[in-house]
């Protein structure tokens, strides 16, 4: 079925075959998707010219016209992700896998803004209206409100205390979406938890006290750890004890250095989880995994343009490279 019958089938308001239609339009696009062996081919090219030999040779031609357009990769990338994120929630419902990585877009490019210096140098005031502007924007982050208890604390450091509410808006976000679709509760609290250990642990690394995580980031959506053991996992400097503390079941960062091995797992992880859909015949989950190999495709090629544009290691590059 083509998409725009589809599009004309969810008009009808046919609710109870949406996810039907939706899981149909993810079957068809996955024969597109790369194999990974792509990755190492592409890898073993030191040139721009090279590199666009092979991606020429691939679906992605259509997005990289010409050699020069390897330069602008990550935008091109993104922008295509995005895409196909909303051709998908054009014909599926609302409160789904496509709506948690829209989200998850949104976050990262208000991290993004919160790091540019144009915002950095703004007086504490304006940063706080910047935030209100941002939840006008985008409705899950409304409610993101400087708490008045807590409000000389966010002046001395608003950047900070932004980035922690506005993960903390994220994270109920995503939440709400597992409330609205109980199949995909697995997957959202490994998610939640995940990106929860992420924070904390960033947060404790760089020595920000615990204050600021009970202030900002530890609301009533997120729900409050044990300060008493966070505060244990911080003197000790134990990424290990903040794994057993805050991580889903039975994950692992599989190295002494947390920065550098925690993505990788931390997305491994979800994405064996997500894979589980992929042998249903349609449904939320049938979505997610497409969804979810999309992500990775999207990541795997970042990295490796990213290697071949510039000096970086191959090995450590192929290290990194997310499992399909």
């Amino acid at each position: 079925m083509i998409f725009s019958e589809l599009l004309e089938k969810k008009k009808t308001g046919e609710a109870s075959e949406e996810w039907a239609y939706v899981s149909g339009l993810c079957a068809s696009r996955e024969a597109s998707l790369i194999e990974r062996g792509f990755y190492s081919e592409l890898l073993k090219e030191e040139t721009a010219a090279g590199a666009y030999g092979k991606i020429s040779k691939s679906i992605y031609v259509q997005l990289f016209p010409h050699e020069e357009s390897l330069r602008d990769y990550d935008r091109l990338l993104r922008d295509s992700f995005r895409k196909n994120l909303h051709i998908l929630e054009e014909v599926g419902p609302h409160n789904g896998p496509v709506d948690l990585f829209l989200k998850e877009l949104e976050l990262t490019e208000v991290h993004e803004l919160l790091s540019r210096q144009g915002v950095i140098r703004e007086a504490p005031e304006e940063i706080e209206k910047w935030l209100e502007r941002l939840g006008g924007g985008s409705p899950w982050m409304k409610g993101c409100a400087v708490p008045r208890e807590h409000r000389a604390l966010f002046m001395s450091q608003p950047i900070r205390a932004v980035s922690l509410l506005v993960d903390a808006a994220y994270l109920a976000s995503l939440r709400a979406i597992a409330g609205a679709q109980p199949a995909l509760s697995l997957y959202v609290e490994a998610l939640v938890q995940l990106h929860l250990l992420k924070v904390c642990a960033r947060a404790l690394q760089r020595g920000l006290e615990i204050e600021w995580l009970v202030a900002f980031f530890f609301r009533d959506a997120v729900g409050i750890p044990s300060v008493k053991e966070l505060g244990a996992a911080a003197r000790e400097h134990s990424p290990g004890r903040l794994v057993t503390l805050l991580g889903p079941p039975g994950f692992s960062y599989g190295g002494e250095d947390f920065e550098e091995t925690f993505g990788k797992a931390a997305d491994d992880y979800l994405t064996r989880i997500a894979r589980g859909g992929a042998h249903q015949v349609y449904g939320v989950e049938r979505v997610l995994s497409y969804v979810r190999a999309l992500w990775v495709e999207h990541f795997n090629l970042r990295l490796c343009l990213s290697a071949v544009l510039t000096p970086l290691d191959r090995g450590q590059v192929i290290a990194r490279l997310r499992n399909v």
